[in-house]
């Protein structure tokens, strides 16, 4: 069952300087401006949807009991990572249309790669490709 988004009026504080991901780099000794997770996350509150994951097909990017943000308005094309309807069950895969196909990819290699023909009789587009994954909060 969806539920409805109820906006946040919470606003965190963030540093005005990047931290390293790699070598280490001097950290500055203050905070600046605060942000919305609302405004960084939902750009159009009102297609925009949250679902937490069960599994590890796309890991290690999204892993399971990571949030995804889902956003019904943009537009679908290869490379992106949708939420799809594949045998009735709502899936995370990489989106790669190619040769009359719709091709969902695990980033896991444990899972294989599943195609579905695209032709002028069906329309997988708006029936198997729900929305495009715009955000992801991950909880360690």
């Amino acid at each position: 069952m969806l539920s409805k988004l109820t906006p946040s009026s919470t606003e965190l504080p963030i540093a005005d300087f990047s931290v390293a991901a790699g070598f280490p780099n001097p950290c500055e000794d203050h905070l600046s401006d605060s942000i919305s997770l609302d405004e960084l996350l939902i750009k159009r509150p009102s297609s925009t949807f949250l679902f937490r994951v069960s599994g590890n097909s796309m890991s290690p990017d999204i892993t399971d009991g990571s949030i995804i943000v889902v956003d019904r308005s943009v537009t679908i094309k290869t490379g992106r990572i949708v939420l799809a309807t594949l045998d009735n069950e709502f899936v995370v895969k990489e989106l790669q249309l190619k040769n009359n196909k719709a091709v969902f990819i695990s980033k896991n290699p444990d899972f294989e790669p599943i195609e579905i023909d695209i032709d002028e009789n069906n329309d997988w587009d708006t029936h198997v490709v729900w929305g495009v994954v715009t955000g992801l909060i991950k909880v360690f």
